[in-house]
């Protein structure tokens, strides 16, 4: 009787195991990679960021582990230098053709440029996906590539409808734009064999964050009428707060955005799926805020010093040589050395700030997200087999030429 009895029950399912992914990156290391690369581009007019960007997303894929095992980037600088190469070929006739245009319609440059505006914006959001699309497929995980399938211009034509409902409904349809596109890129990714899946909703991220966007609104909305009420009293301060309307809605920005962000960057872990492996994340906002504000005050700390350096030298420079210059030839070969100097300074505090912004919200962001996602049966990936191609190099290079390739 037991025996029949145990013929006709189900098997037993595995037991899901839960794994915590790890970050193991020392911030001394990628600072050092950061400060070398960075001085490296200098001599080399820029061309050394391809090498700098290959360092970095190799230093962060192979410290990024789950359950203990890492990750492993495959991509090379050289590919990214032919990708922006590439790039280059179809946007300089575009510039070229728009200088032509600026020349021939004088008057009417204003509207000349509406069409180059709009074709750098959809080969934004082209090049973002094939982006997406080479990052996948440079990305290596037991042996096994990820890589996507899907059309980019597909991608862009959905973006930019998306980005029309958005604006028109004030912000509103964002939710459902964010989830819809995170559908199409993750159900043409694939691991091996696995395919990818977003399972978060529009509605559920609405409900997560409609109060944050409702406070911004709110914010904004306060501000206006301040002005309106003062204008209609005639105070003479109505058109200076008229002024800084801008400057408020960056503030705002500043203020909500990490808020934002923590709150789509747990809704967004938790969407994911590739077959039956889950992911689960505690991102808090506070760790987006203190990564944010060291940001900021890393950031005026670096200014401060810089100044301070800068006008020392200055001030050297002129007691040691004010007094020395003979001539207006010599005087003129000081100026130019003055000026080589200067444009020297300006590079330095640019990718100074680079640094800063690299190290906190590509290092500090990125660590931060990993150490706080779990992942659920990943046992499940186990039945894996390799499949796909690398993808091309074009997107990269659009990412780099269009320049809002944003992070690492």
């Amino acid at each position: 009787m037991t025996a029949s009895l145990s013929t006709h029950l189900p098997p037993a399912q595995p037991i899901a195991h839960n794994a915590s992914m790890s970050f193991s990156g020392k911030g001394r290391d990628f600072l050092r990679l950061l400060i070398t690369g960075s001085l490296f581009q200098i001599p080399t007019f820029g061309f050394y960021r391809f090498w700098l960007i290959t360092k970095l997303r190799r230093h962060l894929w192979a410290n990024t582990q789950i359950d203990g095992e890492a990750f492993e980037y495959t991509g090379t600088a050289k590919e990214l230098l032919i990708g922006f190469l590439i790039a280059l070929a179809v946007l300089v006739p575009l510039y070229i053709v728009y200088g032509i245009l600026g020349i021939i319609l004088e008057e009417q440059i204003a509207f000349a440029s509406v069409p180059l505006v709009v074709i750098m914006y959809v080969l934004a959001h082209f090049g973002s996906y094939r982006a997406r699309k080479y990052r996948a497929s440079r990305t290596i995980f037991r042996g096994v590539r990820f890589w996507m399938k899907g059309s980019g211009w597909a991608y862009a034509m959905r973006a930019i409808l998306w980005d029309l409902a958005t604006l028109l409904t004030i912000g509103l349809a964002l939710p459902w734009a964010m989830a819809s596109l995170e559908r199409y890129r993750m159900r043409h990714t694939y691991f091996g064999s696995i395919q990818g899946d977003f399972v978060g909703t529009g509605w559920s991220l609405f409900k997560r964050g409609w109060w944050v966007w409702v406070m911004g609104l709110a914010l904004l909305a306060g501000f206006i009428i301040l002005v309106a009420a003062l204008s209609k009293l005639g105070d003479g301060d109505a058109e200076t707060a008229l002024q800084l309307i801008p400057g408020v809605i960056v503030l705002i920005v500043l203020a909500l955005l990490p808020l934002a962000m923590a709150i789509f960057t747990r809704w967004h872990i938790d969407g994911l799926r590739f077959g039956d492996v889950t992911a689960a994340s505690n991102f808090r906002a506070g760790t987006y805020y203190s990564l944010f504000f060291k940001l900021i005050f890393s950031s005026l700390g670096f200014l401060l010093a810089f100044s301070l350096v800068v006008g020392l030298n200055v001030l050297l420079f002129h007691f040691i040589f004010a007094n020395a210059v003979a001539d207006m030839e010599e005087f003129s070969w000081t100026w130019f050395g003055t000026g080589v100097l200067a444009v020297f300074a300006y590079l330095i505090a640019l990718l100074g700030f680079g640094v800063l912004q690299r190290y906190f919200l590509g290092r500090g962001l990125w660590a931060a997200i990993v150490t706080s996602t779990t992942v659920t049966n990943l046992q499940a990936v186990d039945e894996a087999v390799a499949a796909g191609q690398p993808a091309g190099v074009l997107g990269e290079g659009l990412a780099d030429a269009l320049d809002f390739n944003v992070g690492i």
